[in-house]
């Protein structure tokens, strides 16, 4: 029998701390050092001590020398391993169920540590790889002007300079350039001043100039390159040294090219365009039918020039500035229908038709790009389309810092923000790339929902209920998954409102041209149009139809004279009556004029409203009363 088990089965001894007195130092430091080699408890721990000075006591008194008894002892691991068995056979078992229980938990926790760890530094060490210069891809969306002639944007620059458009421009705070920013009808509140600040020696040449640029057949702005020294003084240092940072550095994979593009020219086209309006209805309020034509023809052609590379917000300022020039244009023609002779006439409806069919439509491509260019950077890539969600603080930290606003050179606050997000990247990577969808699925779910909005908006304006149910579907499908779904949550803009406002777009333009060709057809015959087919072949390519029903056109000429209208939303015919109102649907006064609804806070917000009731295209009562009601 081995050393141990005499040990373990000697009798009972007195207390360690008695036998450690009378025992040799070398063999009391032996007999605390196998105990503790044991891990067990403490309790059996101090039975082990006492067995062994037992043991130890009897070697001694039995005429061993103390190196004699360690010799004797053996191996203290292998004394250990037999003394830890021998203890735990002792146990109960439901506590040897309940320790083999806490050992198997045990290891299974260090493991999945162990594994945790181990992906965290996995992920932290796949860099991005960008396969897809996506300014590049955005570039060759773009129109090239084929010489300098062709390029609008120098004169752009130069007329939005000389409209007190310059981001420091003291002028933009004035009067003036307020009564401006009102878009005033003539009689309104703000429009004498309005008149007065447009017709400024020095804005009427600005104006001569804006439409020179909207006339050249390139935009030329450059969405996706640098900006000069001479855009500085319109945007501000700031945002041109920005734009030129981001292309000298759009290979860095922890920078987001697409996401950091400025298009500080929209809002100054927004401005510029209601110079133009403003000046249109001045023109119409002279009599000046060629100073009416020239503007509305410039807003036409600048809204198409901002959906040049087909950016979604260009396209949503394009469609709200064609929305205004319509608007004015509308009533203008019902306040003054003798103001056009037909070669104005036939100008004007150039101008309403002059939008690109391609430009009807949602074009998410941009938007596609910009997907693939955050794809390409939060994703690792294995090279066969799929990847896992990849969240480290090289790519985190840009992101935090352009969503609480830090500038380019902020350098205190990006450094409070470092520390903050390597922690957070380290110990959330695994978590986040475990719960966010992978780069496969993702992406998946982003082309199948951009493709379908980009079919709703062809659908005509009678199934845009078709885009809004379809909004409402993407957003439960968010909801559903707000983890799982995070990207798209974060990175999709509401695409039904949108395909709904490329509907209202086309069916504004439509209702334009006719009346334009309507008043052709009075100018040349010398009375009102019976019915519409009455203006085909010659003043339009075919019959206009009614965007609700598919039906032609109403039209009708009584003691009120002419009008032309659409049934309307709700499908009924209310005989076209321009001054009514749909007060239950819409909660207050609406004009059947399908107006145009601003948001001044960001152009992105610009929609349209579309009332229930008649919609009157054409109604001329040589008043604005109908535009003008609050």
């Amino acid at each position: 029998m081995s050393t141990a088990s005499n040990a373990s089965n000697a009798s009972n001894t007195p207390n360690p701390s008695d036998a450690h007195a009378a025992l040799d130092p070398q063999l009391t430091a032996l007999s605390q050092r196998v105990a503790r080699m044991t891990r067990l408890r403490r309790a059996e721990r101090m039975d082990v001590e006492r067995e062994l000075s037992s043991h130890f006591t009897e070697a001694i008194a039995s005429g061993r020398t103390p190196s004699e008894a360690i010799a004797s002892f053996g191996d203290p691991k292998a004394a250990a391993r037999e003394l830890r068995a021998a203890a735990i056979a002792k146990r109960s078992p439901l506590d040897r169920a309940l320790g083999q229980t806490l050992r198997v938990t045990g290891f299974a926790i260090a493991g999945a540590v162990l594994l945790y760890a181990s992906f965290a530094a996995y992920l932290r060490f796949q860099a991005p790889v960008i396969k897809v210069d996506t300014l590049a891809a955005l570039r060759d969306r773009l129109a090239t002007p084929a010489t300098p002639e062709d390029d609008a944007w120098p004169l752009y620059r130069q007329a939005f300079l000389a409209l007190g458009l310059g981001v420091d421009d003291a002028k933009r705070q004035s009067k003036g350039a307020e009564a401006i920013g009102a878009t005033p009808m003539p009689g309104a509140p703000e429009w004498t001043a309005a008149v007065e600040w447009a017709e400024l020696p020095e804005h009427r040449a600005a104006l001569d100039v804006l439409r020179a640029a909207a006339a050249r057949p390139v935009f030329g702005y450059p969405v996706a390159g640098a900006l000069g020294e001479v855009d500085a003084p319109l945007f501000g240092s700031d945002a041109v040294q920005h734009m030129n940072e981001l292309i000298a550095t759009r290979d860095d994979p922890t920078r987001f090219p697409l996401l950091g593009i400025l298009l500080p020219h929209l809002a100054s086209a927004r401005h510029a365009a209601r110079f133009l309006a403003v000046d249109a209805m001045r023109g119409a309020e002279v009599g000046d039918g060629d100073r009416f034509v020239a503007d509305i023809e410039a807003m036409m052609r600048m809204s198409v020039h901002l959906s040049d590379g087909r950016v979604l917000i260009g396209d949503l300022v394009g469609m709200a500035i064609r929305g205004l020039a319509i608007e004015r244009a509308m009533a203008a023609l019902e306040w003054k229908p003798d103001l056009l002779d037909g070669a104005q006439l036939a100008r004007l409806q150039r101008a309403f038709e002059c939008v690109p069919p391609v430009f009807g439509y949602l074009d998410l491509g941009t938007d596609r790009l910009m997907w693939l260019d955050v794809e390409q950077r939060l994703y690792t890539d294995d090279g066969r389309g799929n990847g896992w969600f990849r969240l480290d603080r090289d790519t985190l930290l840009p992101l935090m810092a352009t969503s609480h606003g830090i500038g380019v050179h902020d350098r205190h606050a990006e450094s409070t923000l470092h520390a903050a997000s390597l922690a957070a990247a380290t110990l959330s990577g695994p978590a986040a790339a475990l719960m966010v969808a992978d780069r496969r699925t993702t992406h998946g779910f982003i082309e199948e929902w951009a493709t379908r909005m980009e079919k709703a908006s062809a659908l005509p304006l009678r199934e845009h209920a078709v885009a809004d149910a379809m909004e409402h579907e993407f957003h439960a499908a968010i909801a559903a998954a707000p983890v799982n779904l995070l990207l798209p949550r974060l990175l999709m803009p509401s695409f039904g409102k949108a395909a709904t406002n490329f509907a209202v777009d086309r069916a504004r333009r439509d209702a334009a041209s006719t009346v334009c060709a309507v008043l052709r057809f009075r100018a040349d015959v010398g009375t009102w149009p019976r019915r519409p087919e009455d203006l085909v072949p010659t003043y339009l390519s075919s019959v206009p139809l009614d965007p609700w029903t598919d039906a032609p056109i109403h039209m009708a000429t009584d003691t009120d004279g002419f009008r032309m209208w659409s049934t309307g939303e709700d499908g009924r015919d209310d005989g076209g009556v321009p001054d009514a109102r749909d007060d239950a649907a819409w909660g207050g006064p609406q004009a059947t004029t399908l107006p145009l609804r601003r948001d001044d806070r960001s152009p992105a917000n610009w929609a349209y409203e579309i009332p229930r009731i008649d919609w009157v295209w054409y109604a001329p009562r040589e008043n604005l009363d109908r535009w003008t009601k609050d």
